[in-house]
């Protein structure tokens, strides 16, 4: 079975097909010890890591060697993830992740083992928003040399300072097709290629998440046309599955999780919860 993740290109812009599309061998990854990985985003992540951490456990063989934790924090771009300590932003996002799942008594970590990778689907938005005077990014073209420096300089800051909390590796993607907001949330992925370039050992380009979700718009979006529905959610899923997995991917698991439905309001309902006090690890709701 073709999931539609197959019928897309999977190539980023000419500027950035080499280094952000390829996958680290998946022995570095999913390698059989057990370990977590951090999950750093903003709203659109709010259910598919549930998913990606039910395909993992199958991956496994219904096993839980690899740890799905969810840190992502509704309207936080890269811009709130690199913001300055003390700050209102980074109180939301890192401080608040540094409560939930680092130190002697993390709030969320529960049994999972201290976070070892971070996997962050991002996004360049108020990123140069005081030198552009909008939010909608800083490269503005695959030719814009200074906002593509700008963008690489914002991951960077981001991907350093999750390097310096302890996590050893750092997997990045950047946003999904966002209709209203283009070019510039598409030029996102050459700013990460040319961080990518920059040749820190501890940062990898994660999946591309723009090019099937543009193919499937609208019907892998929710009714406001930006969000996406559960088969967008479905796609992320898939995306990062076969990056962690490289060439081990199991595509009977990648068919399953085509074949089950999920209530992804109620999937995000219930990490919003669980991230506000602590409660039951967030698991896919089937409908």
């Amino acid at each position: 079975m073709r999931t539609p993740y197959n019928t897309v290109a999977l190539a980023l812009l000419a500027a950035a097909c080499s280094a952000p599309s390829a996958s680290k061998p998946s022995s570095l990854w999913l390698d059989g010890r057990e370990k977590s990985l951090l999950v750093v985003g903003y709203s659109t992540s709010y259910a598919w890591p549930a998913m990606l951490q039910q395909m993992l456990d199958e991956h496994s063989d219904g096993e839980r060697v690899y740890h799905v934790l969810n840190a992502v924090v509704g309207g936080a771009p890269v811009e709130h993830w690199r913001a300055p300590e003390g700050s209102a932003f980074y109180e939301r996002t890192v401080a608040a992740m540094l409560r939930d799942f680092f130190g002697d008594q993390p709030r969320l970590l529960g049994d999972s083992p201290p976070p070892s990778v971070a996997i962050c689907q991002q996004s360049l938005q108020f990123t140069g928003a005081e030198v552009f005077g909008d939010f909608r990014g800083p490269v503005k073209s695959a030719d814009d040399a200074a906002g593509i420096e700008l963008g690489a300089d914002a991951i960077e800051d981001m991907a350093l300072r999750l390097h310096d909390l302890g996590l050893q590796d750092v997997i990045i993607a950047m946003h999904i097709y966002k209709h209203p907001i283009e070019p510039e949330v598409g030029n996102e992925r050459i700013a990460l290629a040319r961080f990518l370039e920059r040749g820190h050992d501890f940062a990898h380009g994660g999946p591309d998440v723009w090019s099937p979700t543009r193919e499937a718009y609208p019907a892998c979006f929710a009714e406001d046309g930006v969000h996406p529905d559960e088969q967008g959610m479905k796609l992320m899923a898939e995306g990062w599955y076969r990056s962690l997995a490289g060439a081990d991917a199991r595509e009977d698991v990648i068919e399953r999780l085509f074949e089950r439905a999920y209530d992804v309001e109620a999937m995000m309902l219930q990490y919003m919860a669980w991230r506000r006090e602590s409660g039951p690890d967030p698991v896919p709701i089937y409908r």
